[in-house]
């Protein structure tokens, strides 16, 4: 019954509905990158193919239906397989912070006690660093440039550097899936059946994994909805200022890079200011509607799971 009125508060909010089927629509071209945009080489498919030596983008034309940017690389495979590194990205950052945040979340919540009060104060000790801030330094602390190279000498995808800015976000990410999950746990573990459960003595693991989890998801799937569109715009930021990517000599299929590599052909010529368009529209588009599409679903999400904020809204 449950799962009927779910079924019908996703099909009565079109938001919902439209965030679905974007982020459905990205799925698909990561999943059919090698049919749409056959790699030139298999072994590094996010590689850039490059077409060529010339400084100057050229437009959209055969072989190239986005054309080229400065270098020659090609755009439309740029934006096909930047789907999947956006996913990888998002999905791999968020996972990491929901085990870490939802972990501690439960520990803290069941046992309270000290325990509580020093898993809170570490929780609030790790909000008070800006994000930014905080991979910059741990990039400057640890991020000396020796990368993981294959046969032949070239850098693969996963730089040192890349991999810091990844545990950084997770890192400094975790606390409010932690502050959550602990006021849900705050709120089960003296029901009932939490009770029933002790009184039994089930083991602390069993209650934690068997009874307070599952009840205590409230609002979890909204902020990892929302937090997968938000962490691969932050990584892109990372990679337009210079932080990760293009550090490896060969362009990659990262939508930050790439509007890096267009920055200087943003404003065209002055009777022309739109000229070079495909250089920078199509990866701003992207990861706008990256980000948009998990936005709508949080958002959505937030207004079927719980009646009590769209009742507030009314």
């Amino acid at each position: 019954m449950r799962l009927l009125q779910i079924i019908k508060g996703i099909l009565s909010k079109p938001g919902l509905a439209v965030g679905g089927l974007i982020v459905l629509a990205f799925a698909v071209v990561a999943m059919a990158a090698p049919l749409i945009a056959p790699p030139v080489e298999e072994e590094f498919p996010y590689v850039l193919p490059k077409d060529g030596f010339s400084p100057i983008p050229k437009p959209p034309c055969p072989g190239h239906p986005l054309g080229t940017m400065t270098g020659q690389y090609d755009v439309f495979h740029g934006l096909v397989w930047g789907t999947r590194l956006a996913f990888r990205i998002g999905l791999l950052i968020t996972l990491g912070r929901v085990l870490v945040g939802v972990l501690l979340g439960l520990i803290s919540g069941r046992y309270g006690g000290l325990l509580d009060v020093i898993i809170m104060r570490m929780t609030d000790a790790f909000m008070a660093f800006p994000i930014v801030a905080a991979a910059l330094v741990m990039v400057a602390l640890f991020g000396q440039p020796r990368w993981s190279l294959l046969a032949g000498g070239r850098a693969i995808m996963g730089s040192r550097i890349e991999q810091i800015v990844i545990l950084t976000l997770i890192l400094f990410g975790w606390m409010q899936y932690a502050r959550l999950m602990r006021g849900n746990v705050l709120a089960e573990r003296d029901k009932e059946y939490t009770q029933a459960a002790i009184s039994v003595g089930a083991l602390n693991r069993h209650i934690l994994f068997r009874h307070l989890l599952p009840n205590a998801t409230q609002g979890l799937f909204v902020l990892i909805a929302s937090d997968i569109g938000a962490m691969m715009v932050l990584v892109a930021v990372f990679s337009f200022i210079g932080l990760t990517g293009g550090l490896t000599g060969e362009p990659v299929a990262d939508w930050g890079q790439m509007l890096s590599m267009s920055r200087n052909w943003i404003i065209g010529m002055p009777s022309d200011a739109f000229k070079y368009w495909y250089t920078y529209l199509p990866p701003s588009l992207a990861i706008v509607l990256f980000s948009v599409g998990w936005n709508l679903i949080g958002d959505g999400l937030r207004d079927v799971l719980d009646p009590r904020f769209t009742g507030s809204r009314a």
